[in-house]
C-alpha cells in the first residue's frame, strides 16, 4: 500500500476511535448541582514534582492512589480549581467553581457565557475551553480541553519505563497479528440514542468485535492508548512488507540488468 495511502488509513481509524461508543445517553445523569465535592484523594504528602510546568500550568497530584502528578491548568480543571485538590462538582471558570446546567431545548445556555457541550446525548453547559465528560466511575462535568487525563479517565497512561513493570516488546509475528485484527475491524456510522443534534458520528462498534487491546476495562467504552497502538501495529506490519517488496524488486532487477549484459 503506498504510503499516503496507509497514512490515511491510520488517520481514519485514530480519528474512528476518538468518536468511539460513549454513549451514556441511557444512564442516569447525575446532579452536578449536588454531586458528591469530595472524591478520594492521593493522601500522600511529599510535594508533587512534574520536572516543570509550562507557564499557566501547576503541578498537582493525582487523586487516583498510585498516579504521578500532572501539570494542570487551574483556572479551568474541575479537579484542581484555583488550587490543587480543590474539586467542583460542574465546572470551573476563572480559578472558582460554577454550576454546569445542562442544555436548554434548542441546544443554548440560558447563561449566554457557556456553551452547550454534548456527550451521548447529555448536553451540559460549559466554559469556554473546556468539553463536558461523563464517564461512569471517574467524573462528570467540563473538563479543558486537550486534557486526556485526569477528570476524563482517571489513570492516564504514563509512558516512561520507570513507571511499569512486566515489560514484553512484541515480536515481529504478534505485531503482524494486531495488524490484521485492527484492519479487519469494520467501521459504521450511528446517531446516539435521544441525542438533541442528531450528529452522525464515525468508528466502530464494540459489539461487532474488536481487538482486545482497543477495549477499555469496562467493556463500554474505546481504550484510544491501546487502539492507537493497533494502528502503529498496522503501520510497522505493513511497512515490513513494503521493506520485504522492495528488497524482492531489487533483486529481480540486478537479474534482469544482469540478463541484459
Amino acid at each position: 500500500m503506498h504510503i499516503n495511502a496507509r497514512l490515511a488509513l491510520a488517520l481514519a481509524l485514530f480519528f474512528a476511535a476518538c468518536n468511539d461508543d460513549d454513549d451514556t445517553s441511557d444512564a442516569t445523569v447525575p446532579d452536578v448541582t449536588t454531586q458528591d465535592s469530595s472524591p478520594d484523594t492521593n493522601t500522600d504528602t511529599t510535594p508533587p514534582d512534574c520536572g516543570g510546568c509550562p507557564t499557566g500550568k501547576t503541578c498537582c497530584p493525582s487523586r487516583f492512589t498510585g498516579d504521578i502528578p500532572r501539570c494542570v491548568d487551574p483556572t479551568l480543571n474541575p479537579e484542581n480549581c484555583g488550587t490543587c485538590g480543590t474539586f467542583c462538582a460542574g465546572a470551573c471558570r476563572d480559578s472558582a467553581c460554577i454550576d454546569a446546567p445542562e442544555c436548554q431545548a434548542d441546544g443554548t445556555c440560558a447563561d449566554a457565557t457557556l456553551q452547550c457541550s454534548g456527550q451521548g446525548g447529555l448536553g451540559r453547559c460549559c466554559p469556554a475551553g473546556t468539553t463536558f465528560i461523563a464517564t461512569p466511575t471517574d467524573f462528570f462535568g467540563c473538563c479543558p480541553d486537550g486534557d486526556i487525563c485526569g477528570c476524563r479517565e482517571g489513570m492516564c497512561p504514563i509512558s516512561l519505563a520507570a513507571a511499569k513493570h512486566d515489560i514484553h516488546y512484541l515480536d515481529a509475528e504478534r505485531v503482524a497479528a494486531l495488524g490484521r485484527e485492527l484492519l479487519a475491524t469494520r467501521l459504521a456510522t450511528w446517531r446516539y440514542k435521544h441525542d438533541p443534534s442528531a450528529r452522525l458520528h464515525l468508528g466502530f462498534i464494540i459489539d461487532d468485535g474488536v481487538p482486545a487491546p482497543g477495549i477499555a476495562d469496562d467493556g463500554a467504552h474505546v481504550d484510544l492508548y491501546g487502539y492507537v497502538s493497533l494502528a502503529v501495529a498496522a503501520l510497522q506490519k505493513q511497512q515490513r512488507d513494503l521493506d520485504r517488496i522492495e528488497r524482492e524488486l531489487d533483486e529481480l532487477r540486478q537479474r534482469v540488468h544482469a540478463l541484459g549484459r
